[in-house]
């Protein structure tokens, strides 16, 4: 057991921390190499005997393998990587192999999150020298079945946490949530917690964050991070040019269709302010626990019925369409609101969609500049990649989303990464965590995400240490003066506020505020002009 690959120099700082410390959040950026480092580490700590067991990594499905051929390749095939997987029984057998660890000569037994959940009465009495939770902000919600689950483990020496984004949704209950599981002591209990950073309204909902300079300081003590614009990584690094949207004008048809529907969401945000004022936080997932299903969340389903249309409309109407198809399938699918408008008439005209058409353009004109330019698009609906295919030519096309098996992923993945004829990965949010894509020198959001920590994912995949690339492209586009714009906005406080925790910069200013309040909105739809 031993380490055979070698670090760059801003990585060595990360492993001597998750040595000496022995419990850390490892909060580097995208593509900074937080596996290799965290075998390093684990492999100095095996060396020196302070690790005498095997150990536990608890990653995504789709990324278990990956972790099996990195602990293979970083360790020249001396440590002995076991990946659960399969059928009950083939589990139990796996589970078997681990639990006589000291015959069968394994090192790290490696399984995804769900496992945790339902295979727990085999897991609770495995061997936990050290427990690795990848892609951490799995746990982000403290109250879910798998946060709860996962941190029964917690009584493991050796604890680190990774991830490039301990902060999705611009909220440090995130973080909160995370750091029990690492070293609960750091930030102490949730009530002194909340009461110190946040700030809530009458009905428990958060309204700003505050403190955030005193949050950065508390978490120095048990975490290491480095951004990919410090001086000592950004040489590893291709250059960025991440562009200002581009802002497309819906056409005549479009625009009509629009207005109704917002016509539509102003009055249920009229609603939702007589009721719980015009504070009422639209996308709160951290309401009183008593209070969940009553009627504020039958409110936020109303009202984001409305904001569902608008951003399938700002795609493309034919998402409208078969959201109204599904719906009517009776298969737990689709959108009631959205049938109501097909079956009315209402889509009648509507079959344009002046955002595939820019980009269908856009992107044929990026590859025809150079025979080795390769693109990465994602778009949040999956039936969108399917048309974009279409639009751009299937042959020279691959997809990447969680309707495809791993294989058919995987497979794809390495075509575009290897074969020079493919051109183009189109890709929902399946392919934002753990995919490395070093091949692009693009990337295009066809649409937003909700979460600044899902974009943050979004746009590493082609901002690796191991691109060729001396520099890569960055696009958003969205539907000028729409929701799409305000949906931007939203994302740039959000990832304020990340950045005030785990930076420190630009801590306790108006930007920490909650920006998707009814009144917020309601101000953006009646000033907006699509």
């Amino acid at each position: 057991m031993t380490f055979t690959g070698t670090l760059l120099p801003y990585q060595p700082e990360a492993v001597d921390k998750m040595c000496e410390r022995g419990r850390v959040l490892v909060a580097y950026d995208l593509g900074l190499g937080k596996t290799v480092l965290t075998i390093a580490a684990i492999e100095r700590l095996m060396d020196n005997k302070k690790v005498k067991e095997p150990g536990l990594i608890i990653c995504l499905s789709s990324l278990k393998y990956q972790w099996a051929g990195q602990i293979e390749k970083f360790t020249g095939g001396t440590s002995k990587a076991l990946v659960i997987d399969g059928t009950p029984k083939k589990r139990a057998e796996q589970y078997a192999e681990a639990m006589d660890w000291r015959n069968t000569g394994i090192d790290y037994i490696i399984l995804n999150y769900e496992q945790v959940v339902n295979d727990w009465d085999s897991i609770k009495d495995l061997p936990r020298g050290f427990v690795i939770l990848d892609e951490a902000t799995a746990i982000k919600s403290f109250k879910s079945k798998r946060s709860r689950a996962v941190k029964k483990l917690i009584n493991a020496p050796y604890r680190f946490a990774l991830t490039g984004t301990p902060i999705e949704n611009g909220k440090p209950e995130e973080l909160y949530s995370i750091m029990q599981f690492v070293d609960a002591s750091v930030l102490g209990r949730f009530d002194i917690f909340d009461a110190a950073f946040i700030v809530r309204n009458s009905w428990g909902a958060p309204q700003y964050y505050r403190n955030l300079s005193t949050l950065h300081t508390k978490m120095k003590e048990a975490s290491v991070r480095k951004a990919q614009k410090d001086p000592d990584v950004a040489p590893y690094l291709p250059d960025t040019i991440h562009k200002d949207p581009v802002k497309i004008v819906f056409d005549r048809a479009c625009s009509k269709l629009y207005t109704r529907i917002s016509q539509d969401l102003l009055s249920d945000l009229d609603e939702a302010q007589d009721l719980f004022g015009s504070n009422f936080n639209i996308m709160a997932h951290y309401g009183m626990e008593s209070r969940r299903g009553g009627p504020e969340d039958e409110m936020r389903g109303k009202i984001m019925s409305k904001i569902g249309a608008l951003k399938m409309l700002c795609s493309h109407p034919e998402l409208l369409r078969s959201s109204a198809a599904k719906f009517k399938q009776m298969n737990g699918e689709g959108s009631a609101y959205v049938t109501e408008l097909v079956d009315g008439g209402l889509l009648d005209s509507v079959n344009n969609s002046p955002k595939l058409d820019y980009l269908t353009q856009y992107v044929k004109d990026f590859l025809e500049q150079n025979q080795e330019n390769k693109v990465v698009i994602f778009a949040t609906y999956v039936d969108m990649l399917d048309k974009i295919a279409a639009a751009l030519g299937p042959e020279q096309c691959r997809l990447y989303s969680g309707k495809l098996d791993a294989k058919t992923k995987e497979d794809n993945k390495v075509a575009f990464n290897n074969d020079p004829t493919v051109r183009v990965l189109i890709s929902s949010d399946a392919g934002g965590y753990g995919v490395d894509l070093p091949a692009a020198n693009m990337l295009v959001n066809y649409d937003l995400p909700w979460s600044s920590g899902t974009a943050t994912q979004r746009n590493g995949r082609i901002k690796r240490a191991s691109s060729t690339w001396p520099s890569i492209v960055i696009q958003d586009i969205v539907i000028s003066g729409s929701v799409e714009e305000r949906q931007w906005e939203a994302l740039q406080q959000k990832s304020s506020i990340a950045n005030a925790i785990m930076d420190g910069e630009g801590v306790d200013n108006d930007e920490t505020k909650v920006s998707m309040s009814v009144g917020s909105l309601k101000a953006y739809l009646q000033s907006s002009n699509v």
